[in-house]
């Protein structure tokens, strides 16, 4: 991400100072989050949304995964503000400028190295089978079945192990919740045939019961919820008094163009 080591000095002196808080976001910080996972969307999806049609398929589903993307940065750096703010007050126990810039440096290090690099890999994961998703709508009346494959190693896990060769009709409803990726990591994929045995449906009803395992952000079709990140992420959760400011993304601009 880039952000720079002096940017981050102001960003801790100005939270510090009381000038930014959660009712006074960051832009910059903002646009850093939102550009470095715009880059990912992007990797994910193959293109850009100024290399696509303005009319196709295609642009009006990485449209609405961008403008997810900027929702989610939103958010993200809501809660770090707040995070970082909480420091402050009375239970923060913060001494200095140097006290709580010792401590408010390890939540942006959390928030923008640890998690961020995760975000990184779910935005090209999500990208990538939204597009997939796509492609495979196009093509079901010449191959109407998928395949769920799992990569089958150590570090397979129990979710993608009870996927792992299921076969359904494009159009059957497993695959609203059952889309990979389906965890974080995920590297699982679809492939998509024209003759293929259909699981069963003590099979299916099997590999469904996975789903109390899940997380709920990945009990979804990117391609069919058009979204990167769903609602259900802990970022969007906001105390009552906040939800009409987290609609309008807290007072931060959505660019119309890169």
């Amino acid at each position: 991400m880039k952000y720079s080591d002096s940017q981050i000095e102001y960003l801790l002196a100005e939270i510090y100072a009381g000038v930014y808080g959660a009712y006074n976001l960051p832009e910059d910080l903002y646009f850093a989050i939102a550009d470095y996972l715009k880059k990912a969307l992007y990797e994910g999806f193959g293109s850009s949304l100024s290399a696509l049609p303005t009319l196709s398929k295609d642009y009006a589903l990485l449209n609405e995964m961008r403008t997810n993307i900027y929702a989610f940065s939103g958010a993200k750096t809501y809660q770090e503000v707040v995070d970082m703010s909480a420091l402050l007050t009375s239970d923060g126990g913060v001494s200095s400028f140097r006290d709580f810039k010792s401590k408010a440096l390890s939540v942006y290090e959390t928030y923008n190295k640890n998690y961020l690099e995760t975000e990184y890999n779910t935005a090209i994961a999500q990208a990538q089978n939204a597009n997939r998703w796509l492609q495979v709508e196009e093509r079901a009346d010449v191959l109407p079945y998928l395949t769920y494959n799992a990569v089958m190693d150590a570090n397979t896990s129990e979710i993608c192990r009870s996927l792992d060769g299921i076969t359904l009709p494009v159009n059957d409803a497993f695959w609203r919740k059952f889309m990979p990726p389906n965890h974080f990591n995920c590297r699982c994929v679809v492939t998509q045939t024209d003759d293929a045995k259909v699981s069963s449906k003590t099979q299916v009803k099997e590999a469904r019961q996975v789903e109390g395992k899940m997380n709920d952000l990945f009990i979804a079709n990117p391609g069919m919820t058009q979204v990167v990140f769903s609602d259900k992420h802990p970022y969007f959760t906001v105390a009552e008094k906040d939800k009409e400011y987290a609609k309008r993304n807290f007072d931060l601009p959505i660019p119309e163009k890169d």
